[in-house]
């Protein structure tokens, strides 16, 4: 039984989910070049049908999210005139109850708007495609990370900034199902609490949060603590989160006024650094009063691309093991809409997902086509990887194209370019070379079988180690021999390799290691300044003569400056 799956927000894709098996995904702005691209994927569909040798006959349907379009729930008029009473019985000026208000009125009617967009997509989906199923925003979120977990029996938490009728969700799972505990209202928003922090710093929400996470390990978060802090909290009453509008601070918007004059009394790095602290505390405060102890985790939704948050969750008594879906913003919900579709014709136990390597492989002759077709120098020789190691130990950047590509956010070796952790300063060098501005240190990955004495403390990690999905302490030796992957609070976002999981970047790792005593390279995507990761060896020669890269390993053969 053949299923599609599609997301049509933000990283808009497509995925093909068979007898319970993710196949095949992809999100369209590989395909048209354009970063978080939004909208139905039709690009994507055609190409994914192509490249798996399908037609839409061999499909049995198609599945999205977007159910509140349909049931026209959104926004919750009762739940909107409760908080409009908290404001007007609230200790604010009057003149701050009527800003409040006006924020609160204009939400409303932005989701209102919004439903109309999402109404539209479907009803454009429904006309493509016969057979359309649909479901709840956040149960796709939490179908994705559930299913795929390997887990029968845990929990699942969702949260993000909003989708359908809720921000956040909370499911029991056992035994194929999730059920419901609680939920958090759209505008209740923890995602719309840091993308207004986001803005408020300079920079895009929805796109540049992890460049406040990168800020705030350089801040001191007491500084503007007392202030941010009362922008949200954990409802215990309700089991859900909250935004305190009735405090004059928290609007569910990207763009906050009532925030602006931060800037003029406290540091970028400080106000980073008080978000980042917040939201973990509401966050950990949701899971200790929530989950049974001793239990397992599951976790979707863009905030759990936050990966400090995910280390924070995984360090908790009553968490017995943590797992982050690797596509955990709303890209992952075409797998999530996809799997509900197929668990509705047949049930199903959830399944360990062992790589998101998911996308277009391409062979070496194709390869050649593009590097004749290029103009570039290039060789071809026995074993390159020892080459290529080798290259990397004296220093220099490669790009690494290898298989297919990845599925989610994080480059995980097949499209990535790897540089040596050695050098305190390449931070400085690569993003110039590849036209970055960044805070966070780039990412290690790891020889699998050296983790325990590279990083602490990972034994309720390893399914979030394998995606990068979690931030790890580092061991002293870490620090001293690859510093360049190291953040200023002395943790480390790895990635975990083992010759099951990607034999020619093992290979690779492994001789780099037997050269150098190291066992970790830095890790970043394949990729100029705000564009997507490359898909194709087009886009891959493309981004190496505009960068500065040294080499490119691409599939058999070596290119060269």
């Amino acid at each position: 039984m053949k299923i599609i799956g599609i997301n049509y927000n933000s990283e808009s894709s497509v995925a093909l989910i068979e007898n319970g098996e993710i196949k095949y995904a992809i999100s369209q702005e590989r395909l048209n070049r354009i970063k978080d691209w939004y909208g139905n994927p039709f690009l994507a569909v055609k190409f994914l049908l192509k490249e798996t040798k399908n037609t839409l006959k061999d499909i049995k349907c198609f599945s999205t999210h977007g159910l509140s379009a349909i049931t026209k729930n959104v926004p919750n008029i009762e739940y909107f005139n409760k908080i409009k009473d908290e404001i007007n019985y609230s200790n604010l000026t009057s003149n701050l109850k009527k800003k409040q208000l006006y924020f609160l009125e204009k939400r409303k009617k932005h989701e209102i708007k919004a439903m109309k967009r999402v109404h539209r997509n479907i009803t454009e989906l429904k006309k493509k495609f016969k057979y359309l199923k649909i479901y709840d925003h956040h149960t796709a979120h939490a179908a994705s990370a559930y299913y795929y977990s390997g887990w029968s029996n845990c929990y699942v938490l969702t949260i993000d900034g909003w989708g359908d009728n809720s921000s956040s969700k909370f499911f029991k799972a056992y035994d194929g199902r999730l059920e419901q505990i609680s939920n958090t209202n759209t505008i209740d928003s923890l995602g719309y609490f840091y993308g207004s922090i986001t803005n408020l710093l300079g920079f895009k929400p929805h796109r540049h949060e992890g460049k406040i996470l990168g800020l705030a390990a350089f801040g001191n978060w007491k500084k503007a603590y007392s202030i941010i802090s009362k922008m949200i909290s954990y409802d215990f009453i309700n089991k859900s989160f909250k935004g305190e509008f009735s405090k004059g601070l928290y609007i569910s918007n990207f763009k906050n006024p009532n925030i602006s004059f931060l800037k003029n009394n406290f540091s970028a790095q400080d106000i980073a650094a008080a978000a980042q602290k917040r939201i973990e505390e509401v966050v950990i405060e949701f899971i200790l009063d929530n989950l049974p102890f001793k239990n397992k985790l599951v976790l979707a939704g863009g905030i759990f691309a936050n990966v400090k948050i995910n280390q924070k969750i995984s360090e908790l008594k009553n968490v017995k093991d943590i797992f982050i879906f690797p596509n955990m913003g709303d890209g992952g919900l075409a797998v999530g809409a996809g799997i509900l579709a197929y668990s509705s014709f047949k049930k199903i136990k959830p399944k360990k997902i062992s790589n998101v390597y998911l996308g277009p492989a391409y062979n070496n002759n194709e390869v050649l086509q593009t590097l004749v077709k290029h103009n570039v120098k290039f060789m071809k020789i026995k074993k390159p990887y020892k080459y290529i190691a080798k290259k990397l130990e004296e220093g220099y950047a490669v790009g690494c194209f290898q298989g297919r590509m990845e599925f989610g956010p994080r480059s995980l070796g097949n499209r990535s370019i790897l540089v040596s952790a050695e050098d305190k300063k390449v931070n400085e060098w690569l993003n110039k070379k590849l036209r970055r501005t960044e805070f966070m240190p780039f990412a290690p990955i790891t020889l699998k079988e050296k983790a325990n004495s590279v990083y602490k403390n990972i034994k309720k990690k390893y399914s979030a180690l394998n995606f990068m999905t979690i931030t790890c302490d580092c061991a002293k030796k870490t620090i001293l021999q690859s510093p360049a992957a190291v953040h200023v609070d002395k943790t480390a976002r790895p990635q975990l390799i083992s010759k099951k999981s990607n034999s020619k970047i093992y290979d690779l790792l492994k001789e780099y290691y037997r050269i150098s005593g190291i066992p970790s390279l830095i890790n970043t995507s394949f990729n100029l300044h705000e564009e997507p990761i490359v898909c194709s060896p087009d886009d891959a020669l493309r981004a190496f003569k505009e960068s500065k890269l040294d080499y490119v390993y691409i599939e058999d053969y070596i290119v060269v400056k």
